[in-house]
């Protein structure tokens, strides 16, 4: 889905091309409008937008100014200008400040739908640029990338960080992050590996996203860690001589997480999901911070793949801790993904490879016992009968000498492990049926407002274009023809059942126009409403 801003002084022009383009299906545009430069840029503040369709003479601000203000923002946003006048010298000046393309009004439709379909076929190039890539390999031996896992490693074994001497172990770190500034944090995840990859493959891919990010994120000043696993965490502060200002940030980092974990998709074909915090965080909270984020990427939504979230949820959750032993994190990371075949595949490997000594099966033991325990707190909820069921089962899971054989002990981790995952599907798959339902109240009761997908996104605090494709997945349909279903069953009960006028069913419908809204209900429902009164 391509998200398109229409821009205009003139409010019949921007409706006309709104109505125009909702008849382009096959685009599979999300369309917003906005009819001065500065709603434009309320827009663009908020959220991420694919293409703007802009005139070029406007009051206050001109196309060209806003153009070159999109660019500072959102630099791969694609401007295509429209103006009614052939001035040669403005579309010289739209060309060399980069616009895609420069429209004459008078072309009419046609032109302006090709000029669009070639916008999206330029992201989509863009989105196969290479060149993203081309830093991966030459940074996979540095050091500095180890030396900032050790860092953020040894700052969550001590439970948080102290500023003292901050400034001086960022320079060492290479970052110019400000040690007297707060920082944003971003939590990611590949969601799973192909098993054709080595740990190295992992390794080398985990830096060709940093790349990525790097890429994209080009308005902040960004310090990555990669952790053990497939977990990596991102620090961010806007840049000194940038333009993005703090209550900016969470807004254009959420729409750039979208284009990264586009291009993961498509140049490194691997699934990631990310999760931001949604407003500052002091530098003595940063690890804290960390934990929520992680867990709440482990609870997850949906499938709990390609997720793109944003953390503004209570501290319900303690901070886990990394096991020690080489395959525990595998193990580890299943138990979180819910890959119940690996984890039992895993688990068997790891016991049948110890050696033959006690201490190192008991101490292999606890640690799965402890990612266990972990995902129970997690799960918040008792599936093991009443209480003392309960207590039993923990109390056995938390003794190895409760199993008469190391056997007897794989076998009960197994069994746990793998009810573990089961129910947390089934409380993952309830919270996205609460948030979908949620969502569907919310837009019966507001059928009459503004029900566009970036507007819903922010009702249950997701993504944009998450929330687009985990809707379609959990409900069979978009969400656009779910209020497109609404709408015509509200009108046909208001023209039926009340002597309403056009024009007010209209409005109560969600329509700004008695004519695009009897446009719209003739081509569902076959006839005009006024046609349909009268055969009732």
């Amino acid at each position: 889905m391509y998200r398109i801003l229409i821009v205009d002084d003139e409010p019949f022009t921007v409706d006309g091309l709104y109505e125009m383009l909702l008849d382009e299906l096959d685009m599979d545009l999300d369309i917003y409008r906005a009819y001065s430069a500065a709603e434009a840029m309320g827009w663009l503040t908020r959220t991420k937008m694919d293409i703007v369709l802009s005139d070029i003479r406007m009051p206050e601000m001109d196309g060209l100014q806003l153009q070159q203000w999109i660019q500072s923002r959102w630099p791969r946003c694609k401007v295509i200008f429209l103006t009614g006048v052939n001035d040669i010298q403005s579309a010289q000046q739209a060309q060399r400040s980069g616009g895609v393309d420069y429209i004459l009004k008078t072309e009419g439709d046609e032109a302006i739908v090709q000029s669009i379909r070639r916008a999206t076929s330029a992201i989509q190039e863009d989105l196969h640029n290479e060149d993203l890539l081309i830093r991966a390999k030459g940074q996979l031996k540095e050091l500095l990338p180890m030396l900032r896992r050790e860092w953020f490693t040894a700052i969550m074994e001590q439970g948080g960080l102290t500023t003292a001497n901050l400034s001086e172990r960022l320079r060492e770190l290479d970052t110019i992050l400000r040690a007297e500034e707060a920082v944003m944090l971003v939590c990611g995840r590949v969601d799973y590996w192909d098993e054709r990859y080595s740990m190295s493959d992992q390794s080398l891919l985990l830096y060709a996203i940093q790349n990525i990010a790097e890429e994209y994120l080009d308005r902040v000043v960004m310090l990555p860690v990669m952790l053990s696993g497939s977990y990596f965490v991102w620090l961010l502060q806007p840049k000194l001589d940038g333009e993005t200002q703090w209550d900016e940030l969470p807004a254009y980092i959420q729409g750039t997480l979208e284009s990264i974990q586009q291009t993961c998709r498509a140049l490194l074909h691997i699934p990631v999901s990310f999760i931001s915090y949604g407003s500052q965080a002091a530098w003595e909270d940063i690890v804290r911070i960390f934990h929520l984020l992680k867990q709440s990427l482990i609870l997850g939504l949906g499938n709990g793949q390609e997720m793109i979230l944003l953390y503004r949820g209570e501290e319900n959750a303690t901070p886990a801790s990394e096991a020690p032993a080489l395959v525990i994190p595998r193990i580890e990371s299943a138990v979180e993904m819910g890959q119940k075949p690996l984890f039992v595949e895993l688990l068997n490997e790891l016991f049948r490879g110890l050696p033959n000594r006690f201490a190192v099966y008991a101490q292999t033991y606890y640690a799965v016992a402890v990612i266990l325990l972990k995902q129970w707190n997690h799960m918040n909820r008792n599936d093991y009968g009443d209480d003392a069921d309960a207590e039993t089962t923990i109390r056995r899971l938390l003794d190895v000498n409760a199993h008469k054989t190391k056997e007897q002990a794989v076998q009960f981790l197994s069994e746990m492990g793998c009810h573990l995952i089961r129910h947390g599907k089934q409380e993952q798959d309830e919270r996205t049926e609460r948030m979908i339902n949620k969502l569907n109240r919310y837009i019966v009761e507001h059928l009459d407002k503004d029900l566009s997908l970036a507007f819903l996104a922010d009702v249950v605090y997701l993504n944009p274009s998450y929330l687009s494709n985990l809707y379609k997945t959990y409900t069979g349909r978009n969400i656009s023809d779910y209020i497109t279903e609404l709408r015509v069953e509200r009108a046909k009960a208001l023209l039926a059942e009340s002597q309403a006028k056009v024009q007010e069913v209209a409005v109560a419908v969600g329509f700004d126009t008695a004519g695009y809204f009897t446009r719209f209900f003739k081509k569902h429902v076959g006839v005009t409403p006024q046609e349909f009164r009268s055969r009732i």
